[in-house]
């Protein structure tokens, strides 16, 4: 027998007693599989599908069998069609983003309409292993706690699982499961990663992913823990808040351990209205300098956005609108 042990530990966090709960479908084995096992626990479930709109028959096909799927079992099911190819358009962004755009709106919404307590996705292991590798390639400063088990109403409670565990679960109970083909085109960045890295890393050692997976939870305790003293420095430091500007003394910064100075930055940063997309460790290292320097004044950094240094006061603004 399959056991999922590591998603009835995090269980016992996640779905307190009498909870309701939105499960994201989209129809591949991971969703089937916290559907499946959601409601085979006696948790009170219901499944929000997605229509994409970009590929077609296979599309229809994804929907008409989550549709079926809940029918059989009794399980509430939503459902929402989107143009995700012309959202990304308007906003400028990839398919991929637009996608994820749509999709939490439509979770969220409906979780509202129906008075869901908790929004789960499938998330597991091996999704937050690709996280933090991803993360380090491109250089970020943040993100490299991989996924949270929990954020606002969203929770994972397979994130400890991995995926070859899932498959196992789904075979033993019979569960069919549809395939999505734009997982296996390698022109996405998270696609190569599964695809060509994992597996080399496997090689190295079977427990790869999962090894990676509790870096990044650890990560994520100890991110948590220095982001609180960041955020403590900076409002005792006398750091304001405006809704496009954000300043503090350079002196706070400055000062700061350095292993604060760069979490503080990134706190700032997360205060404007531009999100974190384009924001690498060489952004947040520059506006560091920026603070110790005694000639340059003035940078210019993606979004829209701009840091100058006046009278020792750091000022990061939105100069421009950028989705």
């Amino acid at each position: 027998m399959v056991r999922l042990d590591a998603a009835e530990a995090l269980a016992k966090r996640l779905l307190p007693e009498g909870v309701f709960v939105l499960a994201a479908v989209s129809g591949g084995v991971d969703s089937i599989s916290l559907l499946h096992w959601l409601h085979t626990r006696g948790v009170r479930v219901a499944a929000a599908h997605l229509h994409h709109g970009l590929r077609g028959a296979s599309a229809d096909g994804d929907e008409a069998f989550v549709k079926d799927f809940c029918l059989t079992r009794g399980i509430p099911f939503y459902v929402e069609h989107a143009d995700v190819g012309a959202l990304a358009a308007r906003l400028g962004v990839s398919t991929e983003e637009a996608g994820r755009t749509a999709r939490y709106d439509f979770l969220s919404r409906t979780a509202r309409e129906i008075g869901a307590d908790r929004v789960a996705t499938a998330h597991h292991a091996d999704d937050n292993a690709e996280t933090l590798l991803f993360q380090l390639i491109r250089g970020a400063r943040s993100g490299l706690g991989g996924i949270a088990p929990r954020r606002d109403i969203y929770i994972r409670p397979f994130l400890g699982v991995t995926r070859a565990q899932i498959e196992a679960y789904a075979a033993e109970n019979g569960l069919a499961h549809r395939l999505d083909e734009m997982n296996l085109d390698d022109a996405f960045s998270r696609n190569y990663i599964r695809h060509e890295i994992m597996p080399r890393l496997a090689t190295l050692n079977s427990a790869a992913a999962a090894h990676i997976a509790e870096a990044a939870q650890t990560l994520r305790a100890e991110g948590e823990y220095l982001d609180a003293l960041a955020a403590d420095r900076l409002e005792s430091g006398g750091a304001r808040y405006g809704e496009r500007r954000v300043t503090v003394p350079c002196k706070v910064l400055n000062d700061a351990p350095e292993a604060l100075r760069g979490r503080m930055v990134r706190l700032l940063l997360d205060a404007l209205p531009v999100g974190k997309r384009d924001f690498s460790a060489r952004h947040y290292a520059a506006i560091e300098d920026l603070c110790e320097s005694r000639y340059g004044t003035h940078l210019d950094l993606p979004r829209g956005v701009t840091a100058e240094r006046r009278g020792g006061v750091l000022a990061l603004c939105v100069t421009e609108t950028k989705t």
